[in-house]
Formats: structure tokens, sequence, C-alpha cells
């Protein structure tokens, strides 16, 4: 099938106005008669309230008023899995980024200084910042209901019989820190009460769910509730659930005009919903030959003081704990445990870089007690179609898993990888190679409900206009969107807008994120545009009294044997017979044939591919690594647009390089100590290496044009790529993240006392 518009580089329409700095993000919004609001957080980590007295802020001049528990007229609670994080805090904080009051004032700097003036105090309660210690039976309880979110036992295969039957084990614990999301627009919007009728402006992944939980927590319908959320600054998985819109709403319904709140980079590090830590151990049984046979893994997570996704992330761990390998035998306990640290919730891969870090550290160990090439034991071991999962499902959908190995074993960095680690630019630097393969699910899982939906309308005009629910923010799905919406209506592209992220107007296509949104969102809009098609093909037989069979497309034309007629005259006589063509669909995510008692999410059903290499250079002096190179080769299936998968790759490529050997969070008895860019230090343009991308495309049967997702995937094998470079290159496996140049000199000194 020869494609117009899928597969091709479109521009960006709003490439321009993002690269000069024009865009007008939720934050930069400003509106007539226009308030401030300002946030007043616990600043300890777990307590008991005594009294919040606002006196002294409410008397300060231009303050309109000061918000508290009182004031939340529904539920004062929300999460998108569990409602157990406060709108605003009544007798009790868990974490220092708890809200307790909101000031409303004229001006930014009155909300600031009057929020200064609240006083609060408190009965400190005892602390428990390790999930480790926090699982103890003497650990002070963060919730009524005990430390544990949750608790997950999964079992496939005869796992002690493959451990009896192995050449060799491998048994090592792994430890992967926080990350913060570090997106460029911070939480922020605009929100106005008006005629019984709330509209917020804002940062958000969901706006169908925000409009569920603000309706529980303001106690106005759901259809009285607007959100507006296109375009968002990056999100990466911290805007999934509400961030500032509960206390934001709440000061809206008191103030009767328009309130903004926008959280400085310090509030936003401190509050955003994180990278979980985990604490992994895994205990892999091998042939001699290489094969795979089981995997026995512990995992404990700390999702910090609130549920937030914590549950699902650790399933998605569980789902993804023998990577992109065929492992016939595997048992997984995994504790989701509360702290009083900042809340954890989804970040982009949901769990799978962290539990990607273990295994991948694991083959290349392996690799090397047997003598084989690291690159070998992968193909040897990676999953294909029709292959059993680790959970025991039948993988039916396309794996790019031996296709992305075969590319790399092609690349100019593997094939001269000897070569290029002699040119070392000083005698004391080093060089290695490393490789890493990880595979990511594509949607929720089995048994979460995952669905999109789409409309297409003809304008008089001729135009097509394309709603859809999922917010853009920042991949360029509005373009890949227009791409496959052309190519379906057979139309130029300039015929086709998208409207995204306005719950006003677009039908809940679901959430953006999970990579699901090309896979779910393209077939919702090609089952939209089908039907606008039998819509437009039905017009056309009546209007020229032939039957429908007769009624054909021919790019932006309607051709029958009575003539043809172009897409705009048609759009123009139906408009003036008050007829609006209009096609709408709904598509619901195919699931995985089997699925895991009691933990919903697994197994997935399509995944994403990526192999990732990279090259380093160590200086055996001061311990200091500089990644020189790395190739990416993902399969995306179909790729609907070059341009966007290549931007994709390479944001992916940098954050994972970041949390392999930069991003320190450091949090002590929970205050988080790292909430600037001089302390929290994430790769700028000068850490980048060059990138090369090479897209293998195994097209999935069931996704629009062959496509999947694959956003996620790009950042999670580059960190053990990193990581594994590194140990080639001085010999020092780094198992606790990140590799620091602190770390890697110990380390190298280590062995030269050894020597």
């Amino acid at each position: 099938m020869k494609l117009k518009w899928v597969g091709k580089p479109v521009v960006r329409e709003d490439a321009w106005e993002k690269a000069t700095g024009r865009t007008k993000y939720m934050t930069d919004l400003t509106f007539p008669d226009m308030v401030w609001g300002k946030i007043v957080r616990a600043g300890v980590p777990h307590a008991r309230i005594l009294e919040i007295d606002t006196t002294e802020a409410e008397r300060l001049s231009g303050v309109i008023a000061v918000v508290t528990y009182k004031d939340v007229p529904g539920l004062n609670g929300y999460g998108i899995a569990i409602p157990d994080q406060p709108v605003f805090c009544e007798d009790r904080v868990r974490y220092e980024g708890d809200p307790i009051a909101g000031v409303i004032a004229e001006t930014r700097e009155i909300a600031e200084q009057a929020a200064a003036r609240i006083r609060i105090r408190y009965e400190g309660l005892p602390g428990v910042f390790d999930p480790r210690e926090a699982l103890k039976a003497e650990a002070p309880a963060i919730h009524d209901k005990g430390n544990v979110l949750l608790q997950a036992h999964v079992k496939n295969g005869d796992v002690d019989a493959a451990f009896k039957e192995a050449y060799l084990i491998v048994e090592r614990d792994y430890y992967v820190p926080v990350q913060f999301p570090v997106y460029l627009e911070v939480e922020g919007g605009v929100a106005e009460y008006k005629e019984g009728h709330l509209t917020i402006w804002c940062g958000s992944q969901y706006p169908s769910q925000d409009q569920r939980q603000l309706s529980a927590i303001l106690g106005i319908p759901q259809e009285k509730i607007r959100i507006i959320s296109n375009p968002v600054g990056g999100a990466f998985g911290g805007k999934d659930d509400l961030t500032i819109q509960p206390q934001l709403a709440v000061m809206a319904l008191k103030a009767g005009r328009p309130v903004k709140v926008v959280n400085t980079r310090e509030e936003s590090n401190r509050i955003s919903w994180k990278r979980h830590p985990m604490f992994i151990t895994m205990k892999t049984a091998v042939r001699k030959d290489g094969t795979l046979l089981a995997n026995r893994v512990e995992v404990i997570t700390d999702t910090g003081a609130y549920a937030g996704l914590g549950g699902p992330v650790l399933t998605n761990v569980i789902g993804h704990a023998c990577g992109a390998y065929r492992v016939p035998n595997l048992e997984v306990t995994g504790y989701c445990v509360y702290t009083n640290n900042s809340p954890c919730s989804a970040m982009r891969g949901f769990g799978v870089p962290q539990i990607t870090f273990a295994m991948e550290s694991q083959m290349d160990i392996i690799a090397e007690e047997l003598g084989l090439d690291p690159l070998e034991i992968r193909l040897k071991n990676g999953l294909v179609t029709g292959d059993k999962g680790p959970l025991g499902n039948t993988i039916s959908t396309a794996m790019g898993v031996i296709p992305t190995l075969l590319k790399a074993k092609e690349t100019d960095l593997w094939r001269r990888r000897e070569v290029l680690k002699k040119q070392v630019t000083k005698p004391w630097k080093k060089r290695g190679v490393g490789i890493a393969t990880s595979i990511k699910g594509v949607g929720l899982g089995r048994g979460i409900p995952d669905y999109s939906a789409a409309d297409i309308i003809l304008t008089e005009a001729g135009d097509y206009l394309v709603f859809i629910g999922c917010p853009e923010i920042g991949q360029g799905n509005h373009v890949a969107f227009a791409q496959m919406a052309a190519e379906s209506l057979h139309c130029p592209i300039s015929r086709v807008k998208v409207i995204m992220g306005d719950s006003s107007c677009t039908p809940d296509s679901g959430i953006t994120a999970a990579s699901r949104t090309i896979y779910a969102g393209g077939n919702a809009i090609l089952l939209a545009a089908e039907e606008i098609k039998q819509k437009i093909i039905q017009f056309v037989s009546k209007y020229w009294e032939v039957p429908a069979t007769e009624v054909y497309f021919d790019e932006y034309k309607v051709c029958s044997r009575k003539g043809q007629i172009s897409i705009s005259e048609l759009a123009l006589l139906a408009g003036k017979q008050r007829i609006t063509i209009k096609g709408s669909a709904y598509f619901d995510m195919p699931t995985a044939d089997k699925d895991v008692e009691g933990l919903k999410g697994l197994p997935c059903f399509v995944f994403g591919t990526v192999t990732q290499i990279a090259l380093v250079e160590v200086d055996t002096c001061t311990g200091y690594v500089e990644v020189l190179e790395s190739v990416c080769i993902p399969d995306a299936g179909r790729v609907i647009n070059n341009q966007g998968l290549e931007g994709q790759a390479e944001g992916g490529t940098v954050m994972g390089m970041g949390y392999a050997i930069m991003e320190k969070g450091v949090i002590k008895d929970g205050h988080i100590l790292t909430d600037n860019y001089d302390t929290y230090i994430i790769p700028t343009s000068l850490d980048c290496p060059d990138i090369a991308v090479y897209p293998v495309e195994e097209l999935e049967k069931t996704g629009p044009f062959g496509a999947k997702g694959i956003a996620e995937a790009l950042s999670t094998a580059i960190t053990p790529a990193v990581i594994n470079a590194i140990y080639d290159a001085v010999g020092v496996r780094i198992r606790h993240l990140p590799a620091t140049a602190e770390k890697l000199f110990a380390g190298i000194q280590q062995q030269g006392n050894k020597n």
C-alpha cells in the first residue's frame, strides 16, 4: 500500500512558534480581573496539625481570602487510583509538600507575602523514609490501613526445578533512585467559576479524568466542569493525576474571579509526581549455552506519602520482570510501600526503566560468566511472536526484539567497537561499549478499561475537524493524528484540523500516557474516518440517485458514473441543506489471552521495543563519564512521522543517560535537598552524545497503519547500556544508580588495590 502522508516527515505546525518562544502554554495565560493564588505547604514530613492561624495573612492589604479544608465543598481527597491525598490537610500531614491553605490576593507578590504570615502549629510524629523500614511491624503507620499499598506474588512455571537444572545462577541486588520529571512547564494554570460553571486551563494528561475527580471534590456536576489542556509543556507522567487543580478550583469558587496559580521550580521539584525508587533482588538461572531458565525477583518500591499510581507501577514491573526475553519460569514478590517521602507515581516507562536496568545488567553478567557475546545471548533468548511470555500468555502481536538486535549487530558502533575503544583522547581514559534491549507494553493492560474515541466533522468550508480528547503534551501527536486522518480520508493534510484536550468539545479518549496515544487514538480516528466516508457516500448516493456501491473516493473528490464532486462542493451543498456530516467512533484496546489473578493490567497485548548501544569514555583519575555516541534502534511498527520518532528517541536517550550517570535526588528525613538545578543535575545540550536512530518497522496488524506505541520504551534501555559500557571500559559494575564520579573513582581505586 503506497502511503501519501503516513511515514513522511511532515513538519509540525507548532514548530516555529515553539522554537521562537511564541507558544502560549497554560501557565502563560492571563485574564481580565485575574487574581493570584499561593498554596501554603506543610514544610514538615509527618505531624498532627494543632492549629492553622490565618489571621495575619487575612489582614494584609490586597488579600481577598484564605481557603483551608473548611472550604472544600465535597470530598477532601483525590487520586487517580485511590483518593487518599487531601485537597487541604485537616488534622495531619504526611509529607513536606502537603497543602495546608491557599491564599488569594490581587498580585502574586501579595499572595506570597500573605502565605508567609500563616502560622501552623504542629505536633511532630515519627517518620519513616526507607520503604524497607516501613515494612517492619514497629514502623510508624502512615495510613490507617498500614504502610503497604500493594503486596503481590506472581508465579509461573516450576522455578525451583529450573534452579536445580541450572548450570549457572546469578544473583545480584540493585537500587534505582528517585527521578524528578523536570518538565519545562511547571504545574500551574488558571481557573474561573462563573454562572455555575468551572473552567480550568492547566497542564493535564487526562482532562476527562480531571473532570470526574473535581466533580467529587467540588460537588459540581461533571458536565459543568471544563478542562482545557492544550498545549502542555511536557509531563512524562507527572500530569497523569491532579497536581494543583483541586486547590486552584477551590480558590476559584471562593474568589468569584479568575485565579492563577503557578508553582516555582523549587515547589515543583518538591511536590511533582516522581519515578519510584526501587530495591530489586534478581536471581537468574541459565543453561551452559546461555538459555535462560528462570527468574526469581523481589521488588520493594517507595511510593511516598500517597498512592498515586504506585500499585499499577509495581504491577507493570512484574509484567516486565524478564525484560525482552523468553523465560519459562518466573516468580516475583513485590511490595509497594508508603513512606513520608514525596509521592511517586507514573513517570516515563512506568516502572520498566527500573526493572530493565536490573535485567539488562544480569544479561551482561551472565554473558561474561559463560564467555558469550552480550549481543548473541540476547538474540538467543529474545521474545518472538508466538512465544509464551513469562506470565504464561501467548504473544500474538509483532515483536521487534530480534529485528532490533540484528540491526544493532550491523551498526558501525557495534562492528567497530574494539577499534573505537582504543581511540581514547588521553592515556588515563578508557572507553567501553554497552548494549541493552527493552520492551514496553502499550496501553494500560488487561483488566483496566482502556479505550479511545474520536469525532470527525466535515465543515462547510470542506475541512475535516478531528476531535480527540487526549492532550498534546509535546510528542507531536496532533501532527501524527492529522497524517493518519488525511491518509484515511484521501485529502490534503492542510484540510485536516485536529482539536485536542478540551473537555467541552472532545470525547473522552483516554489518557496521554502508557505509549497508547498513537495506537488507541489512531485506531479511533481511522474508525471515525471510515464512518464519515460512509456518511459522505450515502449523501452523494441520495443526491445523485445512484447506488452507494457505485460511489467512490478519488483523492479529494467523490465520483460515480454521473460525474465527480469535490469535498468542498459537497460540504457546501450539505451545509445549505443543514445536514451535518459526522463520523464518531469508539475503540477498545485489545487484551492479552490470559490474566494474572488479583493483578489488573497484566499482561500487556502490544509491545514497543528498543535496542540501544552506548560508547562511553571514563576518566580513571576522576571517575567522570562522558557518553560519546549512542545508537537507538526502535521498533514502533509503522513510523507515522519520522521526525517525531527521531525527536522522541533523542529525548528518551538523554533522559535515560541522565538517570544512569547524573540525576541524584537527595531526600533526607523527608526533605528534598536537591530542589533546583544547581543541586539536581540533569543533562544539557552540552552533555548530549551523537545519537543515531535506525528504526525497524515490524508492522502490527492491530495498529493504525501497523503502528505501535514507542515513546516510553525509548528511555528504558539506554540506562543499562551506559552502565554496561562503563563496566566494559573499567571493569566496575555499578548496581546502585547513578554511576557518579565518586562511585566510579572508588571502584577504580579498589580494583587498583586488588591488582
